[in-house]
């Protein structure tokens, strides 16, 4: 049987928008995009979880999530089935996660698969946009592309998927993990809200497409600590 059409990333992405952020940010999301033939930005939030002090957060969802975490390239089979069911991803990029060592944790509701997360241990792979990439020290990871599905958002899912990788970083011997939100994200932003947690760094990129070119300015530490920019 043929799969059926998935609707247009754009108008889902508009919509979502629109439900999850209010019409404040919404505003904002448009304004950025009728900007985009010129000029596009982005402004981060990164969060640092210092496993040496911190302990692994609780989840707080309000159902039953069971939580399975996959690594390795024997499992990008059947993880990345899920995974791409899911709408977000396509299994070449799903492959390539997993062949460099990074892990993917899936949530499951009711026995379906709901949402997932990842987490790398590579420096220079994971990108925020237009080029700039995480470094990754020894001893360190980034957390990234958290996704719950539409019809199961605000159900505080994305709490156990962040538990979970935590957790999995701490059974690793990882001592510092990271994560990325972006500041128009209200809907991320719970999370941290809701763990009392404060930014350690701001980023701000901005690309101006005419000088095919990217700025970028950090409140909190310097660039180099933590990203790279491809020239």
């Amino acid at each position: 049987m043929p799969m059926a059409k998935r609707p247009s990333r754009n108008w889902s992405a508009i919509a979502e928008a629109w439900r999850w952020r209010g019409p404040g940010v919404f505003f904002l999301l448009g304004l950025r995009e009728i900007f985009r033939p010129l000029v596009y930005w982005y402004v981060f939030l990164i969060f640092q979880i210092d496993l040496t002090c911190q302990s692994v957060p609780q989840a707080y969802a309000n159902e039953k999530v069971e939580v399975k975490i996959y690594a390795g390239a024997e499992q990008s089979e059947k993880a990345g089935a899920e995974i791409v069911a899911m709408g977000d991803l396509e299994m070449p990029e799903v492959v390539s996660r997993f062949a460099r060592g990074d892990l993917a944790v899936i949530a499951y509701l009711k026995g379906e698969p709901a949402g997932y997360a990842w987490m790398s241990f590579t420096t220079g792979v994971v990108e925020l946009a237009f080029g700039v990439t995480w470094i990754i020290g020894p001893g360190e990871s980034v957390r990234y592309d958290y996704f719950v599905l539409p019809e199961w958002r605000g159900r505080r899912i994305n709490s156990c998927l962040h538990s979970a990788i935590v957790a999995r970083a701490r059974d690793l011997g990882i001592v510092r993990t990271f994560a990325s939100v972006s500041a128009l994200n209200t809907q991320s932003l719970s999370l941290p809200k809701h763990q009392q947690k404060i930014a350690a760094m701001k980023l701000t990129l901005v690309h101006v497409s005419g000088l095919n070119s990217t700025f970028h300015k950090t409140v909190g530490a310097p660039f180099a600590s933590r990203f790279l920019k491809r020239d």
